[in-house]
């Protein structure tokens, strides 16, 4: 399992969902997966969009790592509680359900509640199940110092594996492979490519920093809690999870203290993206700091509208680019169609030239035929006396 900092996660999170126009299936992301960190997602109401979206998100990040940890047993995204059957199967459908209508309380209530899996890990859909054999860091693999040692990590994780082991390059080859991908960039395209792309330039507010401070902490207690503290998988997530906690516990600090300043751009979150608003109304009569958007709907309402408005905007940009595909291939068509015509027209004349050839050599050749018979037949005419004579 590839555990990543929270912080950086949720950054290029968002990015990514813009890349992929918002999509809501698996065959409509794989549709746009060559636009993947091939440029920066638009301001204004993307930032907006995303406020709403960070703090749901970072109970999303534990959950993720709980799935795995588990073996897939059934929970609620935001309580974590272990759930019903019927609940899950409506957290993993929230294109459907609002928020509301996913809540716990509501859903679940107070029954009791049978501890469920999901079905994908008990079935035989991941091979030997769900739990991770081992945790590797992102940061890690990426840094420059540890990167070759991560690499080596993963490398004899799958050396070690009997059904694909045998066919792991030799360990000589490792650094030089880390080296090209890493340092030098071959390969596949990735977060570090995106143009004017850099994670530190995007703030957090208070309020953000403070719910994954709150997300990390609840990881940190259960997995080093004595259920969980004799498994290694257990021990490298709250290694990698301290050092990612006390990085962000660094950045409260200095958002609180005021040495890091938090712009329109950053990730506020609702309640500072109003705080920010009404001080900046109250200095200059005037906000450039949008929270609930230009008709001052509903949070939730205008956050959706966002994304449909998003969606749209990607949908309009794909039409546009298949009619003009369409438009282009229809006339590239018309040239080859005149292209063809035009060599048919000439093949055609070329063969009627020499039709009318070999009918002139045929007639030629028939009329110097009939000539030769005509004085062959005049000669034997002519002939005929003198034997008649002689024989007499």
């Amino acid at each position: 399992m590839m555990v990543r900092n929270i912080r950086r996660s949720l950054v290029e999170y968002h990015d990514i969902l813009w890349d992929i126009g918002y999509a809501k299936t698996w065959h409509e992301a794989n549709e746009h997966l060559g636009n993947l960190y091939t440029e920066a997602p638009p301001l204004e109401d993307f930032y907006a969009w995303r406020d709403k979206r960070v703090l749901d998100e970072c109970n999303w990040y534990g959950w993720f790592i709980d799935y795995w940890m588990e073996g897939g047993l059934m929970r609620d995204i935001f309580t974590h509680k272990i759930t019903t059957p019927k609940h899950w199967g409506m957290l993993m459908q929230p294109t459907i359900y609002t928020r509301a209508e996913l809540d716990y309380d509501r859903v679940v209530g107070d029954q009791v509640v049978t501890p469920s899996y999901d079905p994908h890990c008990t079935n035989g859909d991941v091979s030997g199940g769900c739990k991770p054999i081992a945790v590797v860091s992102a940061e890690k693999l990426r840094d420059f110092d540890e990167g070759p040692e991560e690499t080596a990590f993963i490398a004899n994780i799958l050396k070690n594996d009997d059904r694909i082991g045998q066919y792991v390059i030799a360990p000589e080859a490792w650094n030089c492979i880390w080296k090209e991908l890493i340092q030098r960039g071959k390969g596949l395209r990735t977060v570090y490519q995106r143009p004017g792309f850099v994670e530190d330039d995007y703030n957090f507010s208070r309020e953000m920093l403070e719910e994954m401070m709150k997300e990390l902490n609840r990881l940190i207690d259960k997995y080093s809690g004595s259920a969980w503290n004799s498994k290694p998988t257990a021990n490298r997530i709250v290694a990698l999870l301290k050092v990612h906690r006390t990085q962000i516990k660094k950045e409260l600090g200095d958002v609180i203290s005021g040495r890091r300043k938090l712009t329109s751009k950053d990730f506020l979150g609702p309640e500072e993206r109003r705080r920010l608003q009404v001080k900046e109304e109250e200095e200059t009569g005037n906000s450039t700091v949008s929270w609930k958007g230009k008709n001052n709907k509903d949070s939730v309402e205008y956050f959706n509208d966002l994304e449909h408005k998003a969606r749209a905007e990607k949908r309009k940009k794909r039409r546009d680019a298949r009619v003009k595909k369409r438009v282009e291939e229809r006339r590239e068509a018309r040239k080859l169609e005149q292209n063809r015509t035009r060599v048919e027209g000439d093949a055609s004349r070329v063969k009627d030239g020499e039709t009318r050839a070999l009918v002139a050599n045929k007639t030629k050749v028939e009329g110097g035929v009939r000539r030769l018979k005509d004085d062959g037949t005049r000669k034997t005419d002519v002939d005929m006396p003198k034997r008649k004579r002689m024989t007499e």
